[in-house]
């Protein structure tokens, strides 16, 4: 996703007459650090390397190149913690400046908060904790090991996993989008699916209708970590990674 969200901010300077800018810093983070992240306008991809620093890539793209300046990307650095945020000094502008993140973080950072009002994220390869919510746009995680917090109003959730470890709680949530889980086979899990409508495809067990919906609940080779998966309008599929991994998602 890091290529195609400049790929998306190129294509909508060239289609205008407006203008672009890019950003580049590193900064040094401790094995473990926090990372926070809000983004109002604008895709966000966080990707992991074996580095003990954060790598803080962005362009921003308006229209009308006075918009560029409004947004101010801000971080606030220290040895464990790291802060980025997208600043609008216009904060009534009818069409702000977007600003498309790619980050690099170590491989143990745990992304406290990544905060999204129109934009995607994906992420992949972590092994610290992930929270993050957009209201418009999908939540894509991919080879993750760590707990995970994931929700959207509008989009898709699909989140694979690599590790889940018993402590590692999962819970994955969309009101109007579907959600995809794919887990190790053999992971200890005590698993709870719930929508309204869309269904829910797994591969551990039997669905139940529930009284507004349907519903899904298995103790998977004794229980482990907690995982709940919750939508409103969406299928939901849950998956081990050496069988359903190329079906269709999506009742």
């Amino acid at each position: 996703m890091g290529v195609l969200i400049l790929g998306i901010c190129n294509a909508a300077a060239m289609a205008s007459t407006g203008s672009q800018q890019e950003f580049r810093r590193s900064y040094a983070l401790a094995a473990g650090g926090r990372v926070v992240i809000d983004n109002p306008y604008g895709d966000v991809s966080i990707n992991a390397w074996d580095r003990d620093e954060v790598r803080v890539e962005a362009i921003k793209c308006a229209s009308d190149s006075r918009r560029l300046n409004d947004a101010q990307i801000v971080v606030d650095s220290t040895s464990d913690s790291l802060s980025i945020y997208t600043y609008y000094a216009a904060a009534d502008a009818a069409h702000p400046a977007s600003v498309a993140y790619r980050i690099t973080v170590p491989r143990t950072a745990n992304i406290e908060n990544v905060r999204l009002v129109n934009g995607g994220l994906s992420v992949r390869g972590l092994r610290g904790a992930v929270k993050a919510t957009s209201i418009n746009g999908d939540i894509r995680a991919e080879m993750l090991e760590g707990t995970a917090d994931l929700s959207t109003v509008n989009g898709q959730v699909a989140a694979d996993f690599h590790r889940i470890s018993p402590a590692n709680a999962i819970s994955l949530r969309s009101v109007n989008g579907p959600i995809v889980l794919s887990i190790p086979s053999g992971t200890g899990a005590q698993l709870v699916a719930q929508n309204r409508s869309g269904g829910i495809l797994t591969d551990f067990g039997r669905r139940e209708f529930a009284e507004h919906g349907h519903r899904f609940h298995a103790i998977l080779k004794g229980g482990g970590a907690e995982i709940h998966l919750e939508n409103v309008n969406g299928g939901i599929s849950i998956h081990s990674t050496w069988s359903r991994r190329h079906e269709r998602a999506v009742l």
